[in-house]
């Protein structure tokens, strides 16, 4: 079993050391019990798309992108925003480079990196660990070098209270006029949550709910 209550001074514990805010008593919890983590093949295909999505990011031709999915049997797992900036219909979008930290929160899941640290930047080896689309890299061809140790429930809970309470202290401090707190910028704590909401949420819709999170507070 994973207390909520628990968990919430944990999140309070790593907050207050970075210098958030404390939220308010009645900032609901995460209750662990009734949820259930995605299956580890559909969180590998969402990391797969969203390196996609990096690529594009990053000038890749929309071309390359679809060709990839495709040969990999991955169109299925694109959402209809994604399907667009495939199409080019939504042209390149530098911002969308913020997706690499839900990619991170990912790569954490199945044990990728051993860390998920609140106060840092994703590592640098995120890149080794996905497949070069530029070279037609297979994701077959990845996965047979790359060993999984995917985290648990309770993990992933305590993850998600965590950056649920520090969106939250974001959210509070720019309401306030105030420079958000923290040694990382605010898209760093929001990517994150994305993922771990996508990886939690109930009912599990395969493929579907990306592009629905709900990041309010």
């Amino acid at each position: 079993m994973t207390d909520p209550q628990q968990l919430r001074v944990r999140s309070l514990a790593v907050a207050r050391e970075l210098g958030f805010p404390m939220p308010p008593p009645h900032l609901p919890l995460v209750r662990a019990e009734p949820l259930a983590v995605r299956s580890h093949e559909e969180i590998i295909e969402r990391l797969l798309v969203l390196n996609v999505r990096l690529g594009l990011a990053m000038r890749m031709p929309p071309e390359v992108g679809r060709a990839w999915l495709a040969d990999n049997d991955l169109i299925d797992c694109i959402t209809p925003s994604e399907s667009a900036r495939l199409a080019g219909a939504a042209g390149i979008d530098p911002s969308e480079q913020v997706c690499v930290e839900a990619t991170w929160a990912l790569a954490w899941t199945l044990g990728l990196v051993e860390d998920l640290d609140p106060a840092s930047y994703c590592g640098d080896q995120l890149a080794a660990l996905l497949p070069e689309l530029r070279t037609a890299e297979t994701a077959p061809h990845r996965r047979s070098r790359t060993a999984l140790e995917p985290r648990g429930l309770a993990d992933i809970a305590a993850q998600l209270d965590l950056h649920y309470v520090l969106t939250w202290g974001h959210t509070e401090t720019h309401l306030q006029g105030r420079p958000s707190p923290g040694p990382v910028e605010a898209y760093v704590h929001l990517e994150r949550r994305r993922a771990l909401e996508w990886m939690l949420q109930v009912p599990l819709i395969p493929h579907q709910g990306w592009d629905d999170i709900d990041l309010s507070t």
